[in-house]
């Protein structure tokens, strides 16, 4: 698994923002830290500087990509200005539908910002190729002559994810024309903690000695995601507890804000401002975007927000009144104010859209805390852009006081960093623990007043019972990275393609594949170029440690391999 590759380019395609990070193996080598990235993503109407760009992508009226990023929301503020926008398709924010959708497949639609759909792997794979194509040519700007093949790719999804979502990006980047065999996933909590290990301040300190152990909790613009890890005696990691979390993360105080414009102005109001005056919505978030990074658990002066003059020009126009008028009839009138073109959200207020994501993360944090296994657990590595907020941080240290608590240096960027040194040396996590207990379905010999009668079936070679769980991984298990279940089955008759369905289930031995909890995960699909004999029988080696589930095949009697692949995504 250690990189053979000249170069490794991490992706980080993010809720709120995206970005891209590589580092070739020879300065890996020598500093694994020495990583370079695009930092200078422009935002023309705001002018901004950052160092990752907004999840933004804008197709034409025939689906063809434009813009990502910055230029995408400018571009369609300026379509917008002129009011041809409309045919457009303009999606923001939109990474979180692989995690809400409850049947994701290939053929799976998203919406955009005015309900137009498109076919979700055709938006993905527009924005990863986006990406692909900007690291390229900033490589060859800085004079690294590598060829395409040369790279491997990685790209970083949530550790709370399902088998389907994470397929789902794979075959989104294949798409992009990123190449199978040079595709790595890597989970966003596991590549912060393999960034953290490297800050100079980490150095030499308690927090990676062999045998410590610490909390990764990684807040993006979507998600919280947790892990707890523990260093090895060979300096590698050990996950303690199954990755968790929730949608717990910034775009949840964007929410909030949203939510007490429409409050105080009307849906209708808000709903028309953001399809008619696209362009100035998008300001106004990131004017929120800005404002809501200063917010503190102590502070005395009140927050300003400028309201787009659209904005209150249609609002007047809809309600026939004045915006201090809507003001003081609402149940915000004692913390909202007006002052000419702008309003004034008191300290609390604003503080109060911080308070549902930060209550589910202290809700959670403490339930794995008391878990037997990651007792002993002293420090918190605090990362993602979320991490980056005042208040966050304020108070995790005040709910966590026992708990030391580390912030690194440009903590938005842990993820994206730790993703490039995990690609040049992916055995640096060593075992993973199972989120679900999975397993086949088999059949065996039906005993009476012990077997369920609906499960009776009679065969050419006696009565079964049908649909039993056959166990490989139980829920909460510990599985090294390497460690394989085999199997043997037989071949179908006369067919050059095989096909084992596998399950997973909430509980930890579940009896049959049709109990509640249970569900088919996908199917392991085995293909050969030649008819496959029903007396053949091939081993299934399935592999539930890393950070997908993987599968190969072999002939029994020849050892001659099949092709052979996990399908989470059949619809």
């Amino acid at each position: 698994m250690t990189s053979s590759f000249e170069v490794v380019v991490a992706i980080d395609f993010g809720t709120t923002y995206s970005g891209y990070a590589f580092s070739s193996t020879y300065d890996n080598e020598k500093d694994p830290m020495k990583i370079s990235s695009n930092t200078n993503w422009i935002a023309g109407t705001a002018g901004l500087m950052s160092m990752k760009c907004p999840t933004s992508i804008l197709f034409d009226k025939d689906q063809k990509f434009l813009n990502f990023g910055y230029e995408a929301e400018d571009k369609y503020s300026n379509l917008a200005l002129d009011n041809v926008h409309r045919d457009y398709h303009f999606f923001k924010q939109f990474k979180m539908s692989l995690h809400k959708h409850p049947d994701l497949n290939r053929d799976t639609v998203i919406e955009d910002e005015t309900g137009k759909t498109m076919k979700a792997k055709t938006v993905f794979a527009a924005g990863i190729r986006f990406l692909k194509t900007h690291a390229e040519d900033l490589i060859n700007t800085r004079g690294i002559s590598v060829e395409e093949w040369e790279i491997r790719w990685v790209l970083t999804v949530p550790a709370i994810w399902s088998d389907a979502a994470k397929q789902f990006m794979r075959e989104a980047a294949q798409k992009a024309e990123i190449m199978n065999d040079q595709l790595l996933i890597a989970l966003e909590p596991e590549a912060a903690s393999v960034c953290c290990r490297y800050l100079p301040d980490a150095k030499g300190s308690d927090i990676f000695k062999s045998g410590s152990k610490y909390m990764v909790i990684d807040l993006g613009g979507g998600t919280a995601d947790i892990n707890v890890h523990q260093v090895t005696d060979n300096g590698k990691l050990r996950e303690l507890h199954k990755a968790s979390g929730g949608a717990w993360g910034g775009t949840k105080v964007d929410a909030s804000f949203i939510r007490l414009l429409c409050a105080i102005l009307g849906d209708d109001v808000m709903d028309t401002f953001r399809v008619k005056h696209a362009g100035d919505y998008i300001d106004l978030l990131r004017e929120f975007e800005v404002k809501k990074r200063s917010v503190k658990e102590k502070m005395e002066s009140s927050v300003n927000f400028k309201l787009p003059l659209a904005l209150t020009d249609l609002f007047e126009k809809m309600k026939n009144k004045k915006i201090p008028e809507a003001l003081a009839d609402s149940t915000y009138s004692e913390d909202v104010t007006s002052t000419a073109d702008k309003i004034r959200i008191r300290p609390n207020l604003i503080q109060g859209m911080f308070r549902d994501p930060l209550v589910h993360l202290e809700d959670h944090i403490r339930c794995i805390l008391a878990r037997p296994e990651v007792r002993g657990t002293s420090t918190f590595l605090l990362v993602g852009g979320f991490s980056e907020s005042p208040i966050v941080q304020e108070t995790i240290k005040r709910k966590f006081p026992r708990m030391k608590v580390i912030v690194p240096p440009e903590c938005g960027l842990a993820v994206l960093k730790g993703a490039v040194i995990f690609g040049h040396n992916p055995e640096t996590i060593s075992a993973r623990v199972a989120k679900f207990t999975y397993g086949i379905a088999i059949s065996k010999p039906f005993i009476e007043g012990h077997h369920p009668i609906e499960k009776r079936k009679a065969t050419q070679n006696g009565v079964i019972c049908t649909d039993m769980f056959y166990k490989f991984v139980e829920c909460g298990e510990s599985v090294d990275v390497d460690h394989k279940q085999t199997m043997s089955c037989s071949a179908g008759r006369g067919c050059s393609t095989n096909r084992v369905r596998v399950y997973r289930s909430t509980a930890a031995d579940p009896i049959f594949v049709t109990e509640e909890g249970c569900n088919l995960l996908g199917e392991v699909i085995l293909t050969r170029e030649t008819d496959l004999n029903i007396s053949q029988k091939i081993d299934v080696s399935l592999t539930f440690g890393g950070t997908e589930c993987s599968v190969e095949a072999k002939d029994n009697q020849s050892g001659q391999s099949f092709k052979s692949k996990f399908d989470f995504l059949n619809t």
